[in-house]
């Protein structure tokens, strides 16, 4: 009931963060071409006014389909930043809870694909099949490093279960063997295609296919779409801070710290991850091909990830 009481008090919380984690990345990247950029909290205003706007379905659109989707995507990637959050607040050791985590994340994923593709729209169904592509190419070497954790975690699928490991040995995994920091070095670079940010834009490339799966969303269910990416944004840069790089490890008494304290540091440990892996290449990078894409993920951190696991199962 405690678990079920905190997932309830996360899910408002995630969607603060959330915004306000698109807010900060908005500002430091206007900060880093010399421009003013817009205030923080801009993200609240536009969702709120999308969420006042009328709701329009293109009549070549399947409709169920394209006006379930933003809410189911939304839900899922929410729901699964969420459990981690009350995870975190509750020390809840619940087997498999990690599995859902990534099943909510894909869902959510292929949610945001679908409903592009069901729009009629032939920009939507280019825009679908660029992001199946990169999907496909960028959630293996993701999965493969969080199995290696596993791995160094006695292979254990309990998300905090990974966290009492490094509370164990005192040090994050990142820093604890070369595999762990490979696995790291290799979830990081799956980040931005992942949340669709430059340089892995190209499904929503709007000089090219207008927004893509976007194209014909406005409104509330524009609202929730955006929604759905800052939320997977925030969701990664927090599983990553915490199972890579988990900051209590390194303090004295860290068993003894309340579950909001460990919260907070843990939220701000992962604004520093989004900034590294978003705001900052997002910035200096240009947008790939497709082609191109594809091959840095078989190249870099398919091969990476594989490695790490390897050495991981050598316990090395």
């Amino acid at each position: 009931m405690l678990t079920l009481i905190a997932l309830l008090i996360m899910l408002p919380l995630v969607f603060f963060f959330s915004l306000l984690f698109e807010g900060i990345d908005r500002k430091i990247h206007a900060r880093m071409q010399w421009r003013i950029g817009p205030p923080i909290i801009q993200p609240f205003y536009d969702f709120i006014k999308l969420f006042c706007k009328e709701r329009i379905t293109p009549s070549t659109a399947a409709r169920g389909i394209f006006s379930s989707a933003p809410l189911i995507a939304a839900s899922s990637s929410v729901l699964g930043a969420s459990i981690l959050l009350a995870s975190i607040i509750t020390e809840a050791n619940v087997a498999g809870d990690l599995i859902l985590v990534l099943y909510l994340l894909a869902t959510s994923s292929i949610l945001i694909m679908v409903g592009g593709s069901s729009s009629g729209n032939p920009y939507g169904a280019i825009g679908f099949s660029r992001k199946a592509t990169l999907f496909i190419c960028c959630e293996p070497p993701m999965l493969i490093s969080i199995m290696s954790i596993s791995v160094k975690s006695n292979l254990t699928i309990s998300y905090y279960d990974i966290i009492l490991t490094q509370l164990q040995a005192r040090s994050c995994f990142a820093l604890t063997s070369l595999s762990s920091f490979i696995a790291a070095l290799s979830f990081l670079l799956c980040i931005p295609a992942v949340v669709g940010v430059v340089p892995f834009d190209i499904p929503e490339a709007k000089t090219e296919i207008v927004y893509g799966p976007l194209i014909e969303y406005g409104g509330p269910y524009l609202a929730l779409l955006r929604l759905a990416k800052d939320s997977t944004s925030f969701l990664l840069a927090f599983l990553a801070s915490t199972i890579f790089f988990y900051p209590i490890a390194f303090l004295e008494h860290s068993f003894s710290l309340s579950g909001w304290t460990v919260l907070g540091i843990c939220i701000f440990t992962s604004l520093i991850v989004m900034l590294i892996t978003i705001t900052i290449p997002r910035t200096i990078f240009a947008r790939l091909k497709i082609g191109q894409a594809f091959r840095f993920y078989c190249i870099f951190p398919l091969p990476l990830a594989t490695i790490s696991l390897l050495l991981s199962f050598m316990g090395i």
